[in-house]
């Protein structure tokens, strides 16, 4: 499936079948948001923050048709499970996102079949280790080394294999790791006098890589009938690798304005593929909710009555830094925002679906109504509203941040925007 494929009318090509229950819109009473333990679609396999389940995510692509030649796009698609979904259903679907650690998960959860591994297999022995190798930041030298072994090993194998032993380093590291992971499970620290380097036997950091890949490609099924293509790139949703006029159904949820560290989260992660993330500010400034302030910068978008008003009263603000730092990263957010609808309207068809999940938040006691912001900012664009339903939610990051919790802060809203393009 070429990610250059155009959209032709109604009358050239039949729908995708879908049940004729689940096809008429309405309310529903199942949740987009992930369970505490979420199986189904893979989705244990590595704890990637996710903007809504995968038992969600197939039932919503089955509610309105689609012609099978136009793809179904998620331009923040983290660890692909819009891809995934669309995969199983038997649909065609593209899968952008920024962050590389996000698309080799994305990309082990699409594997068409078992993978096969040997259980004594192991990388060959230890070469020299970069002194600003990023591992450093939480292993002793001789750790990283090994470490850094495994990832030499993986970029030598398969791609199904690579992935799996990537996840695997992952999730073995993030074990390791746990002290260096604070009340915020966002911010992750790095050594220092009360936190001294991890040190493991090397025999015992092999055998716990190998116990992983074994514990993963068990819970790989031995076959994948559905067959709907995949393109999954690294890029930005505000540049979208795709030709105008070719998506013909949108399902993804934008990061939301969280002040979310996306790279520090997963720092660890990134400096597994080779990145060290406190230090090389590219990929960390260029996610979408970024904590950094670029310079610069496009002239900003104009914006609707909702962001706008959010925006006044930021800078009014009587907090510190209200109308410095913190105006200009919202400011950064909603340009980030209103230039990927942009480029989401540039390549979908006319009469395209898009449904967006997103998540109200707060800074300090001031409320931000993502959900009315992107139904403004998407209808200002050209898109109708289908519907919009709002869910509750009783987990949330909202109150992480011990200082701010002096604000009085009010229920969080999850909302399931739906829209068309005229």
């Amino acid at each position: 499936m070429s990610a250059q494929t155009k959209g032709e009318t109604a009358n050239q090509a039949p729908l995708f079948q879908v049940d004729a229950a689940s096809s008429v819109p309405g309310k529903t009473s199942l949740s987009p948001k992930r369970p505490r333990v979420e199986k189904s679609g893979l989705a244990d396999i590595f704890p990637y923050y996710a903007g809504f389940s995968f038992e969600w995510a197939c039932r919503e692509l089955r509610r309105h048709p689609i012609r099978v030649e136009e793809p179904i796009l998620d331009p923040w698609n983290g660890s692909g499970t819009t891809t995934l979904a669309a995969r199983l259903i038997g649909l065609a679907s593209v899968g952008v996102d920024r962050n590389p650690v996000a698309n080799v998960v994305a990309q082990l959860r699409l594997r068409s079949g078992a993978v096969s591994i040997s259980e004594g297999d192991s990388p060959p022995g230890s070469r020299d280790l970069d002194p600003s190798d990023p591992l450093l930041s939480w292993f002793e030298s001789e750790t990283a080394s090994r470490l850094r072994d495994w990832t030499r090993y993986s970029e030598s194998l398969p791609q199904s294999q690579s992935a799996l032993t990537y996840v695997s380093l992952f999730n073995v590291v993030r074990a390791l790791t746990g002290s260096f992971q604070g009340s915020n499970p966002t911010w992750i620290r790095r050594t220092g006098p009360n936190r001294p380097r991890v040190a493991v036997p090397l025999d015992v950091l092999d055998g716990l890589v190998r116990n992983e890949r074994s514990r993963i490609a068990d819970r790989l099924p031995q076959r994948v009938d559905a067959s709907g293509p995949v393109v999954l790139a690294t890029g930005s949703s505000r540049s979208l690798p795709l030709s105008d006029s070719c998506v013909g159904r949108v399902l993804t949820s934008p990061p939301y304005l969280t002040r979310i560290d996306y790279a520090i989260a997963y720092a660890r992660e990134f400096a597994l593929v080779g990145v060290n993330v406190f230090e090389d500010r590219e990929i960390r400034s260029e996610l979408m909710g970024t904590t950094l302030i670029r310079t610069n910068t496009p002239d900003s978008l104009p914006l609707g009555t909702v962001a706008s008003s959010l925006l006044e009263q930021i800078s009014a603000h009587a907090s510190r830094a209200s109308n410095g730092y913190y105006l200009k990263q919202a400011r950064q957010y909603f340009d980030d925002l209103t230039c990927s609808l942009d480029e989401i309207s540039r390549v979908c068809v006319a009469g395209a679906i898009m449904t967006l999940v997103v998540q109200d938040s707060y800074y300090k006691e001031l409320p931000i109504h993502l959900g009315a912001i992107c139904k403004e900012e998407a209808e200002r664009r050209g898109w109708d509203l289908v519907e919009e339903v709002p869910f509750e939610v009783n987990r949330s990051l909202v109150s992480l941040n011990k200082s701010a919790r002096q604000y009085q802060k009010g229920p969080v809203s999850e909302t399931v925007v739906t829209l068309r393009k005229q």
